[in-house]
């Protein structure tokens, strides 16, 4: 009984520890992008699945609306690392806006695509509505 308490306890604390990490490096990588710029949007987006991967969705358009760059995060564990997505570049946002349109099957990192865009919309919409 003591023992499967202790490797609860122990598994408890990894658990807290790998997130901590995962989390760490998600704010240093959201922080690099938010510099790298000084005009533009940053979009963020999630998918979550139930059971199994998530996918996490970096997105930076400049102020013409062009693609700067977009990276995606996908898998379970800690482990997971951005990978940035080049051909992305070439489109402006309403191009990339069409490539992820809802589509049935679709992965998780198209739906945290998605998600990413339609905030960048948010903040266009709600920035082009208090100059009016």
């Amino acid at each position: 009984m003591h023992t499967a308490l202790l490797l609860f306890a122990l598994f408890l604390t990894l658990q807290m520890l790998a997130s901590w990490y995962q989390l760490r490096y998600f704010r240093r990588t959201f922080g690099d992008a938010a510099r790298s710029w000084s005009d533009g949007y940053l979009g963020v987006g999630h998918a979550r699945s139930r059971f199994g991967r998530g996918a996490v969705a970096l997105l930076e358009v400049g102020s013409d609306l062009r693609v700067r760059r977009l990276r995606t995060m996908f898998g379970a564990t800690v482990f997971a690392r951005f990978e940035s997505l080049p051909d992305a570049e070439q489109y402006t946002l309403a191009q990339l806006a069409e490539v992820y349109e809802p589509r049935s099957g679709e992965s998780q990192s198209a739906k945290a695509v998605r998600q990413a865009i339609q905030q960048i919309q948010g903040v266009r919409s709600r920035a082009s509505q208090t100059r009016t």
